[in-house]
C-alpha cells in the first residue's frame, strides 16, 4: 500500500500509538489484520466502465451484479443515452426487466462533500485522510472502520461519535484517548472497558459510571495508578510490536 493518503494515515497511526501506547509498534499496514477484526464487513469490485477496483460498504449483491465508481456516473450516463431501449425491449415485463438488467449498475467509491485523500472507501463525506472504511463522516485520519461521524485519528473501530485517538473501541460516544473499548461515552483514558460512562483512567474496567484510577474495578491513588498503568502499557505495546496484535475486549468479553 502506498501513496499520499496511505503515507499521511499511517503518520497519524504510528502518532495515536505514541500517545496511547507511549511509543510506536510498527507500520499500520503490519496491523492490517488486527484492525479489520470484528467489523462488519464491506464489499468489493471492478468497475464494468474502467476495470478499476470499486470499494463497496456492504458486500451482498444480487447475483451477476455490474459496477460502477461513482466518480464514472456521467460517462455512465452518457452509455445508456446512446442505447435507449428499443420497441422490442418494452413488449412486456420480462422483456424490459431482461433489457434493464444489462444496463443497470451499482455505485461504489461514493465519496461526496469536501472530501480529499480518500482510498480504499465507500459511503464517505466531508472527510479527509480515509483508508478502507465505510460510512465515514465528518472525520479526518480514519483506517479499517465503519459507521463514523466527527471521529479524528480512529482505526479500526465502528459505530462511533466525537471520538479522537482510538484503536478497536466499539460504540463511542465523546471519547478521547482510548483502545479496545466497547460501548463507552463521556470518558477519556481507558483501555479494555466496556460499558463506562463518565470516566477517566481506567483500565480492565466494566459497567462502571463517574469513576477514575480504576484497574478491573478497584480505585487506586493517582500516582499508584499511574505506575501500574505504566507497566500495563508497556507490556501491550511490547506484544503488539511483537505479534502486530493483542487479544481483544470483544474476545474477553466471550471469553
Amino acid at each position: 500500500m502506498e501513496g499520499e493518503a496511505y503515507e499521511s494515515v499511517n503518520r497519524a497511526f504510528k502518532s495515536t500509538c505514541r500517545i496511547l501506547l507511549g511509543g510506536e509498534v510498527g507500520g499500520m499496514q503490519e496491523f492490517e489484520g488486527y484492525l479489520s477484526r470484528h467489523l462488519e464487513a464491506g464489499g468489493s469490485a471492478i468497475s464494468a466502465i474502467s476495470g478499476k477496483p470499486v470499494a463497496l460498504s456492504v458486500p451482498n449483491f444480487c447475483k451477476g451484479a455490474r459496477f460502477i465508481s461513482n466518480d464514472e456516473r456521467e460517462q455512465y450516463c452518457g452509455m445508456l443515452k446512446a442505447t435507449p431501449l428499443s420497441i422490442n425491449d418494452v413488449k412486456d415485463i420480462d422483456s424490459i426487466l431482461s433489457a434493464l438488467s444489462e444496463k443497470l449498475c451499482y455505485a461504489g467509491n461514493i465519496i461526496t462533500g469536501n472530501s480529499h485523500y480518500v482510498d480504499g472507501s465507500d459511503m464517505v463525506s466531508n472527510s479527509s485522510f480515509i483508508l478502507n472504511s465505510s460510512e465515514i463522516y465528518d472525520s479526518k485520519y480514519v483506517a479499517y472502520s465503519d459507521a463514523m461521524r466527527y471521529g479524528e485519528y480512529v482505526f479500526g473501530s465502528n459505530w462511533i461519535g466525537e471520538t479522537k485517538f482510538a484503536i478497536k473501541t466499539y460504540e463511542t460516544f465523546r471519547v478521547a484517548r482510548s483502545m479496545e473499548s466497547l460501548s463507552i461515552s463521556n470518558s477519556s483514558d481507558c483501555f479494555y472497558t466496556a460499558r463506562v460512562n463518565g470516566c477517566t483512567n481506567c483500565m480492565f474496567s466494566f459497567n462502571q459510571k463517574n469513576r477514575k484510577q480504576l484497574i478491573g474495578n478497584l480505585e487506586f491513588p493517582r500516582d499508584e495508578y499511574n505506575k501500574l498503568k505504566a507497566k500495563l502499557i508497556d507490556e501491550i505495546r511490547e506484544t503488539m510490536s511483537a505479534k502486530k496484535a493483542v487479544p481483544t475486549i470483544v474476545d474477553i468479553i466471550k471469553g
